[in-house]
C-alpha cells in the first residue's frame, strides 16, 4: 500500500488500537493507557459470547461494493497468485452474513491487501496512523481503500467509535494486534487495545495467520482459525484482566494456527532483552 515507513497499522486503535499499518507502526501504543481505563469501567451487554453475537452483529447485510477497492484488490489478486502463489485455508471459517473482526500477524505492508483477497464476499476496514493522510493523494486512496485515521501517541477515543461503527453497521474490520510490522519473522507482544475492542465488539473473533514472506516465487500460505472463545469474558466485567487473558487466548490461537512459527525461540528471546 506504501513504503515501509509509511504503512497504516491495526493493533494501536483501541490501543487507541490495532491498525493496518499496511505499515509500519500502530497508533495502539499511545492510547494504551486510554484503553487500560476504558477498560476498567466499562461492562458488556448482557448475553453476549462467542457464539451469540449481539443483536446489532448478528443482523444480515448486504455486501458493499466500491469500485476503487475492487480494482485494486483484483489487481494485487492476480499479483498474489501469480508471483506469491498464494494459498488459503480455513475460508469456511469466517461466518456469512455478518460482521467479524479479523485479527492478523503483520510482517508487511502488504498484509491489508492479503486479508482483502482472503475474504472475497465483502470489503475490509482498516484503521491507518492520521499521517498517512497528510497528503490529499494518499489521504484520497487510503480512504477509498476503507482505512480510517487514528493518532498514535494519544488516546483516541474518536478512532475506537469508528472502529465499533464499522461493526455496527454490518461490516467486517481487519486489525494487526502487534500494533506495528515484525522484523523478526516472528509475532510480538499482542497489544491490550486489541482484545478490549473485541470484547467491546459483541462479533466472532478470527485469527488469521500469514505464513510466508513475500519473496517474489515463495509460497504463501494464509490460515484462517476458528473464533475465539470469549463468551465467559463477556458475561462478566470488563476490565484489565479480562483484557490480558483474551490477550494470552489469542497469543495461543496464533501460536496453534501457525504450527508455533509465530513464537519467538527462547534464544531470540534472549537477544532480544
Amino acid at each position: 500500500m506504501e513504503s515501509n515507513e509509511k504503512t497504516t497499522g491495526s493493533a494501536a486503535a483501541a490501543q487507541t488500537m490495532p491498525v493496518t499499518e499496511a505499515a509500519e507502526q500502530t497508533p495502539a501504543t499511545a492510547a494504551e493507557a486510554g484503553a487500560k481505563s476504558a477498560a476498567e469501567t466499562v461492562k458488556p451487554a448482557a448475553g453476549h459470547d462467542a457464539k451469540a453475537p449481539d443483536k446489532d452483529a448478528e443482523t444480515p447485510v448486504e455486501p458493499k461494493r466500491t469500485i476503487f477497492y475492487t480494482v485494486i484488490i483484483s489487481i494485487y489478486f492476480i499479483i498474489a497468485k501469480l508471483f506469491f502463489f498464494m494459498r488459503f485455508e480455513g475460508r469456511e471459517n469466517i461466518p456469512e452474513g455478518r460482521p467479524v473482526i479479523l485479527m492478523a500477524n503483520h510482517q508487511n505492508m502488504l498484509d491489508p491487501l492479503t486479508l482483502g483477497i482472503c475474504v472475497r464476499d465483502r470489503e475490509i476496514h482498516f484503521m491507518a496512523r492520521k499521517e498517512l493522510f497528510g497528503n490529499k493523494f494518499l489521504g484520497w486512496c487510503f480512504t477509498h481503500l476503507h482505512a480510517f485515521p487514528v493518532d498514535r501517541g494519544h488516546s483516541d477515543m474518536a478512532s475506537i467509535r469508528t472502529a465499533m461503527g464499522v461493526i455496527k453497521s454490518g461490516n467486517t474490520l481487519g486489525i494487526f494486534p502487534e500494533g506495528t510490522r515484525s522484523k523478526t519473522g516472528y509475532m510480538g507482544p499482542l497489544l491490550g487495545g486489541a482484545s478490549l475492542l473485541a470484547l467491546k465488539s459483541g462479533c466472532e473473533i478470527l485469527p488469521v495467520y500469514i505464513d510466508g514472506n513475500y519473496r517474489i516465487f515463495r509460497p504463501i500460505l494464509v490460515k484462517v482459525g476458528r473464533p475465539i472463545e470469549m463468551g465467559d469474558l463477556r458475561s462478566g466485567r470488563m476490565n484489565k484482566e479480562t483484557c490480558d487473558i483474551l490477550t494470552h487466548r489469542m497469543e495461543g490461537a496464533f501460536a496453534h494456527l501457525s504450527g508455533g512459527k509465530s513464537l519467538m525461540p527462547a534464544s531470540e528471546v534472549g537477544k532480544q532483552a
